[in-house]
């Protein structure tokens, strides 16, 4: 029997990754919702005045700072779990700098520039929802007052469906990358496996992709994509938004 670094249970781990996912998740959706609330109340704002939707360069920084948090919690998260195990293996592993590690870590995941796109993409995305309602709003002939009042009435909902994505696809992503760089750093001989989550909602590609087994700097196949781990951000968003499959480990003997 294959020897993992987590749980030897596939579906209890999955479960308990899952968990902790609930938690970050549930954690930052709020904050996200709220930035993407109080950006909308701004460019409205200014709207109101101006008639004009600008782009707002101060969400695009907030957002940063919470994604730089999200990183780095999902990261310490995940990665502790790695090292203590590691350490109940019986090896020597240096966890006074721990934090400092992956808080490292973290920021250098942020500078990548997918993850860079992305937060642009969110700040975007919420400026050309006003753009598009506000386009809607003048073909009816409504005033700018009516507009203003409609897009707000909607504003507060829609952030929030929003930041459930956002916070569950980004933890997601950077947990599982502070997990394999974390699995690296015991300087056990590992390999890395898909676990899917064995439901209704799993795609069909993730679910072919469950049990795959591959050295751990090789990619994971996952439909036509490679992704170094589920939610791997530099693959597709087809294969990797709200994904909620899980990434093991298996000592290689």
């Amino acid at each position: 029997m294959a020897r993992r670094l987590l749980d030897r249970n596939r579906d209890r781990e999955l479960r308990r990754q899952n968990r902790l996912l609930d938690r970050l998740e549930l954690e930052f959706r709020s904050r996200i919702a709220r930035e993407i609330f109080n950006a909308t109340r701004e460019m409205i704002d200014v709207f109101r005045r101006t008639g004009e939707v600008p782009p707002d360069a101060a969400h695009v920084e907030r957002l940063t700072e919470i994604y730089q948090s999200m990183a780095i919690a999902s990261m310490v998260t995940f990665g502790s779990r790695i090292v203590e195990q590691g350490k109940s293996l019986g090896h020597r592993l240096e966890t006074k700098d721990f934090a400092q590690t992956m808080t490292l870590l973290a920021l250098r995941y942020i500078s990548n520039e997918t993850i860079r796109q992305r937060i642009t993409s969110v700040s975007e995305t919420t400026r050309n929802r006003i753009v598009s309602a506000v386009r809607r709003g003048y073909e009816e002939g409504e005033a700018v007052p009516t507009i203003a009042d409609r897009i707000l009435d909607q504003a507060r909902q829609v952030s929030i469906i929003r930041a459930v994505t956002i916070a569950r696809t980004e933890t997601h992503s950077a947990a599982n990358y502070g997990s394999q760089a974390a699995a690296k750093e015991t300087g056990l001989p590992l390999s890395k496996e898909w676990i899917s989550a064995e439901d209704s909602r799993t795609r069909a590609t993730h679910d072919r992709a469950n049990g795959q087994i591959v050295p751990m700097d090789s990619a994971f196949r996952v439909g036509g994509a490679r992704l170094m781990f589920p939610g791997d951000p530099d693959g597709p968003p087809d294969e990797t938004i709200n994904c909620r499959c899980a990434v093991g480990y298996i000592v290689d003997d």
